[in-house]
C-alpha cells in the first residue's frame, strides 16, 4: 500500500532531500545537485520564495520505504502578477506511474484547498526558475541549474490528465562552428553608433550589480510567460550565489551614457566536477570543484530594457561572450529560453546555436 505523508520533521526533509541520490545513485546522466544548495533550496529561513509562497512537502512511502515525492507551491507573488488562482508543483520523483498519481492527486487537492483552479509545474522551490520535464535529448547530462527527468515522466503526465502550457529550449553552440561574420559585424557596429561600455560585473560590488540586474530584469521580462518580478530579499538571495559561482570576466553590463541597459549572466558548468560525488564537497567534492577547469558554460540570463530592444545589444553580448570565452570554453548552452518568445529564438538561430533539449511545463484545470 502507497501512502502520501506530508514533511513535518527534518528526518522527513532528509529523506525527501535525498530520495532521488538513491533512485539515480547508477543513472549515465543524471547528475547530483549539491546537497547544500537543496537544503538551502527547501529552508523557510534561507529560501527568500518562502516570504511570498506556501510550501508543502510530500513523500510517498510504500511501508518505510520512500518511493516518490513532491513539493506543492503556493506563490501569492505569481498570483496577484498573473491574476490567476495557480498551484505549482516542484521536485517531482516517483518510482511507478500508480505512486505519481497519488502524488500528483495529493498536489491538487492541496490546491484545490487553497482555492487554485489550475495546476502547473513541475518547477524548482521558485517561479523563476521553473523549468519544466525534459521531453528531448535524454542522452547530454544537464548543465549546472539546469534539471533531468526520466522519458517516462513526461509520458506520465498525460496519463494524468495534464497537458502543455509551454515549452522552453536549451541552445547549444560550440567555438569550432565559430562567430557567424554577421553577428560580429553587428556587434562591432552597435559599439561605435550606440556608444555603448561594457563592463564585466563586479564581484567587489556585486551589491550595486545585483540591483542593476534586477531592474532590468523585472523590466526585461515583464511581458514572458511564467514571469514573476524579482523581490529584494531574491536578488539578495541570487547575489550571493553569483558570488560563489558566476564567471565575472564573461558577465556583462551595458551601458549608455552611464545608463544600464542590458546584461549578461554566464556560469561555468561545475556540473562536470560533480558525478560521483553524490552532491557531497566532502571528502571529494571539494577538491574536485576548486580543481575543475570546466570545458562548459552557461549563459544563464540575458535582459536588455524594453526601449532598447532591436537596437543589436544582444547580438554585441552574444559576441563579446564569444570573444572572451572561446580560450576558456569549448561548448556553450544558452537558456532556458520561451518557446513563445520568437525575438529570443531568432537571435539564437542567427548566432549559430541549435535547440538541443526541450523541456515541457505542464499544466491541469481542477
Amino acid at each position: 500500500m502507497i501512502s502520501i505523508t506530508p514533511v513535518t520533521t527534518r528526518a522527513d526533509r532528509k529523506r525527501w532531500i535525498e530520495f532521488p541520490y538513491r533512485k539515480f545513485a547508477s543513472h549515465p546522466t543524471w547528475v547530483p545537485p549539491l546537497l547544500l544548495q537543496e537544503w538551502e533550496d527547501t529552508d523557510p529561513k534561507k529560501n527568500p520564495f518562502f516570504d511570498h509562497s506556501d510550501v508543502q512537502l510530500f513523500l510517498a512511502l510504500e511501508g518505510d520505504k520512500v518511493v516518490g515525492r513532491v513539493a506543492a507551491l503556493s506563490d501569492r507573488n505569481y498570483n496577484e502578477f498573473h491574476k490567476e488562482a495557480t498551484c505549482l508543483f516542484s521536485n517531482f520523483e516517483a518510482d511507478s506511474l500508480e505512486i505519481g498519481r497519488s502524488l500528483m492527486a495529493t498536489v491538487e487537492m492541496w490546491g484545490k484547498a487553497r482555492g487554485a483552479e489550475i495546476v502547473k509545474g513541475p518547477s524548482k522551490i521558485t517561479q523563476n526558475d521553473m523549468m519544466g520535464f525534459l521531453v528531448e535529448n535524454f542522452e547530454d547530462p544537464p548543465t549546472v541549474m539546469m534539471n533531468y527527468n526520466p522519458p517516462e515522466y513526461p509520458a506520465w503526465m498525460g496519463e494524468l490528465g495534464y497537458v502543455k502550457s509551454e515549452d522552453t529550449f536549451a541552445w547549444k553552440m560550440t567555438v569550432e562552428q565559430g562567430l557567424p561574420e554577421r553577428v560580429g559585424r553587428i556587434a562591432e557596429r552597435v559599439k561605435k553608433n550606440l556608444r555603448v561600455t561594457l563592463r564585466s560585473i563586479s564581484k567587489k560590488d556585486i551589491d550595486r550589480d545585483a540591483l542593476i540586474l534586477r531592474q532590468i530584469y523585472n523590466a526585461a521580462w515583464d511581458d514572458n510567460w511564467g514571469f514573476v518580478p524579482w523581490t529584494e530579499s531574491e536578488i539578495e538571495h541570487l547575489r550571493d550565489q553569483l558570488k560563489q559561482v558566476a564567471d565575472f570576466k564573461l558577465s556583462f553590463i551595458a551601458e549608455i551614457d552611464g545608463k544600464p541597459v542590458a546584461f549578461s549572466v554566464v556560469l561555468p558548468d561545475i556540473n562536470e566536477a560533480l558525478p560521483g560525488t553524490g552532491g557531497r564537497l566532502l571528502p571529494f567534492g571539494l577538491l574536485k570543484l576548486l580543481t575543475l577547469k570546466p570545458k562548459r558554460m552557461r549563459l544563464l540570463a540575458l535582459g536588455i530594457l524594453p526601449e532598447y530592444h532591436g537596437r543589436g545589444l544582444d547580438a554585441l553580448l552574444y559576441a563579446e561572450t564569444f570573444w572572451r570565452g572561446k580560450g576558456t570554453y569549448r561548448t556553450g548552452e544558452f537558456g532556458w529560453t520561451l518557446e513563445s518568445n520568437e525575438g529570443i529564438n531568432n537571435g539564437m538561430r542567427a548566432l549559430g546555436a541549435v535547440p538541443y533539449k526541450r523541456y515541457r511545463i505542464f499544466e491541469k484545470k481542477l
